[in-house]
C-alpha cells in the first residue's frame, strides 16, 4: 500500500514539475506577444459570422478556438480571427471557453481589429485584454516548481528528529 501511494505521489509531483516548467516555457512568448499587440494599430470591420472551430490532432487529440470572420469597413476585404487575444491560456479542450468567446460578437457588430504593422495578416480581436490570467498562470507555475523543494525541506527536517 504504501508502494502505490509513494508512486501515485511521486506522479503527482512530476505533473506539477511538467506543468510549472511549461508555463514558464511559454509564458515569455505570450507576454512578449501581447506587450507587442498592445501598441498595434486597428481597423473598424463588421463581423460576418463567429463560431467555436474545433481541430483534431494526433498529439492533443480535439482542441477549440474561437474564430471571427467578417469585411473591413475600409475597402471590403474579408479576414478571419482565428486569435482573439495573448496572453490566455486554454484549459482541457478548450471547447466551453472557445464557444464562449465566439458568442460575444454577433453578426453585424461593428469590431476593431488589431494588425501588426510588420504583418497584416497577424491579427488579433482584442490587443488589449487583462493581465490577471498570465500573472495567476505564472504564480501557480512557480508555486507547483516550489512544491518539491517544500517536500525535500519537510522530509529532512524530519529525519533530524
Amino acid at each position: 500500500m504504501k508502494n502505490i501511494l509513494g508512486k501515485i505521489f511521486g506522479s503527482v509531483l512530476l505533473c506539477c514539475i511538467l506543468f510549472g516548467l511549461f508555463v514558464l516555457v511559454t509564458a515569455p512568448f505570450e507576454i512578449y506577444q501581447k506587450t507587442v499587440a498592445e501598441s498595434w494599430p486597428s481597423r473598424k470591420a463588421i463581423v460576418t459570422k463567429s463560431f467555436a472551430s474545433s481541430n483534431r490532432d494526433r498529439k492533443e487529440g480535439v482542441t477549440w478556438r474561437p474564430v471571427l470572420c467578417g469585411t473591413y469597413k475600409d475597402n471590403g476585404e474579408s479576414f478571419c480571427v482565428g486569435r482573439f487575444r495573448y496572453g490566455g491560456f486554454r484549459f482541457g479542450t478548450g471547447e466551453r471557453s472557445a464557444v464562449e468567446a465566439a458568442a460575444k460578437y454577433s453578426p453585424g457588430q461593428e469590431v476593431d481589429i488589431y494588425y501588426s504593422p510588420d504583418n497584416p495578416k497577424k491579427t488579433v480581436l482584442e490587443a488589449r485584454s487583462s493581465w490577471d490570467e498570465i500573472f495567476i498562470m505564472v504564480g501557480l507555475a512557480i508555486f507547483f516548481l516550489l512544491i518539491p523543494a517544500f517536500i525535500w525541506l519537510f522530509r529532512k527536517m524530519h529525519k533530524l528528529r
